[in-house]
């Protein structure tokens, strides 16, 4: 049970899958808390890694670690509300863990990034509402979180289009190459 939640704080608890590369070592944990099965869990974590792996391959960190919690609407709304101060559920919560005024990690050195929460219950809502697949749905919601990590912002509406666009881009790219 998750029982606090503060950036990288749940790392622990996992069961973790690491990528390793020829050029890089991405460490990407996967914890599925959802009690409703709304996709095969073999589905789940191959989309995730998918997604994730080609989310990190470009970005600047030589070895960069990143978390994934999927649970139930009950579970994010708990979260929304005590780290957003929103009593109802979200499709997505991000955690960044690095920041601009931090210096540059050593080589070699492991960069958490962040973690990322996603309610599975919202994202089939969402698909449902959308006309298209729950892979894509969490597909959507996996580069949104990732932007955030990534110091994406979407509360101001120059920002907000500025990361759809950004959203958008990796998206086709992952449609275009039959990941969902």
């Amino acid at each position: 049970m998750l029982l606090k939640l503060t950036p990288g704080s749940w790392l622990t608890l996992f069961n973790y899958i690491s990528l390793r590369e020829k050029r890089n070592l991405m460490e990407i944990l996967i914890r599925n808390q959802s009690r409703k099965k709304l996709i095969p869990p073999r589905e789940l974590r191959r989309l995730t890694l998918r997604i994730m792996r080609g989310l990190l391959e470009k970005q600047p960190f030589q070895n960069p670690e990143v978390s994934i919690l999927f649970v139930d609407d009950k579970k994010m709304q708990d979260l929304n509300s005590r780290y957003r101060n929103m009593d109802r559920p979200t499709d997505v919560l991000s955690f960044p863990m690095i920041s601009e005024q931090e210096p540059p990690p050593s080589p070699g050195e492991t960069v958490p990034m962040g973690d990322i929460v996603i309610s599975l219950e919202t994202a089939s809502r969402q698909a449902g509402e959308a006309g298209h697949s729950l892979s894509k749905e969490i597909a959507l919601l996996l580069v949104h979180g990732y932007l955030h990590l990534i110091q994406y912002d979407d509360r101001e509406p120059g920002e907000r289009r500025r990361m759809m666009a950004e959203q958008n881009r990796r998206l086709r790219r992952f449609e275009k190459d039959g990941i969902f």
